[in-house]
């Protein structure tokens, strides 16, 4: 037996419009996401600063590209310093795409320009650049939670 036919009832509003409207609405959310995931991407460090030039160079070079930085003076046989770089090794990975890690022995007389220019006095230091250039210093031991909730403050831009 064959089906009978439905007829559409000339009363009754179509649903075409409806469909349009909210699979255009569905198109403009996924492009707003797509473009908001894409912008987080483009935050990530371009760059890892290269060993074997001078820490004054890698700053340099990540200040100029407006990156934010975490600048590390230490030495590899002071008490507090032994701790700040096992934090620093603890937390920094989190962060290592969007922050810039500049890592200063200050022994090591390659470094004495930079240590001149930032006045560094007593170590640890560590000194935060941020996107614009603008710095903050912390001397001493940073507990883990602190240091990383600066750093997430200065991934973000704050």
């Amino acid at each position: 037996m064959p089906k009978p036919k439905l007829k559409r009832d000339p009363n009754k509003a179509s649903r075409l419009p409806q469909l349009l409207a909210l699979s255009g609405f569905a198109i403009l959310v996924i492009a707003f996401l797509a473009v908001k995931s894409s912008k987080e991407d483009s935050q990530t460090v371009p760059f890892t600063p290269d060993p074997n030039q001078s820490a004054e160079v890698q700053l340099d070079q990540a200040l100029e590209a407006n990156l934010p930085v975490l600048a590390f003076f230490h030495s590899n046989n002071c008490e507090k310093c032994l701790i700040m770089i096992k934090t620093v090794l603890q937390v920094y990975p989190e962060f290592q795409d969007r922050v810039v890690l500049v890592d200063v022995d200050v022994y090591n007389d390659f470094n004495r320009p930079l240590l001149r220019r930032v006045r560094v006095q007593y170590i640890p230091t560590l000194i935060f650049y941020n996107h614009s250039g603008d710095s903050e210093t912390q001397v001493g031991v940073m507990e883990a939670e602190r240091l990383r909730q600066t750093l997430a403050a200065l991934a973000r831009g704050e």
